[in-house]
């Protein structure tokens, strides 16, 4: 293989590689993410000191499609709760409510919250095991994507090594 030939396989390798880790970071860091979200929920919930809170506010959302000038059409609307308690060391913080639970204003609620972060908190109720589910999925989508990532990079380096290697044509 001549000069060209080689610098343009190694190029295309280098490229290949790059491109190949890129896709591997945008799988692996919504894994760490999550993880990291996942653990700190998981301390909220086991450690996590308890409050009574109170329904402050609810209020729906709309989201809107615009297909054209003289129409819209609704997608879907969402219910949002406000929550308000009074820590141990008598902070007044304000929470949004994702659990989904119907609630109206005036209702009491029990939450978990760590000290060093009131708001975080989170209504105690019970879980099943479909957040759980949908978690190991997502991870495991995220994995196999990170995983294709990887092997197109070392597919990349690979090209990049081996068209150095080839012998010069006669």
């Amino acid at each position: 293989m001549n000069d060209a030939g080689q610098t343009f396989g190694t190029a295309f390798g280098i490229v290949f590689a790059l491109v190949g880790l890129l896709v591997a970071a945008l799988g692996t860091t919504p894994i760490v993410l999550l993880l990291r979200w996942n653990a700190r929920r998981n301390r909220v919930r086991s450690t996590g000191l308890l409050a009574e809170a109170e329904v402050l506010e609810t209020y729906l959302t709309h989201h809107q499609h615009h297909e054209d000038s003289t129409h819209s059409v609704t997608v879907g609307s969402r219910r949002h709760v406000i929550l308000g308690f009074r820590t141990a060391d008598g902070e007044d913080v304000r929470v949004g409510d994702t659990s989904g639970v119907p609630r109206i204003v005036g209702d009491r609620v029990t939450v978990r919250y760590l000290p060093e972060n009131p708001g975080g908190a989170l209504p105690v109720v019970p879980e099943g095991p479909a957040r759980r589910i949908v978690l190991a999925l997502l991870i495991a989508f995220l994995a196999v994507f990170a995983v294709v990532g990887l092997f197109f990079a070392v597919f990349g380096i690979g090209i990049a090594v081996f068209s150095q290697d080839l012998p010069d044509a006669p």
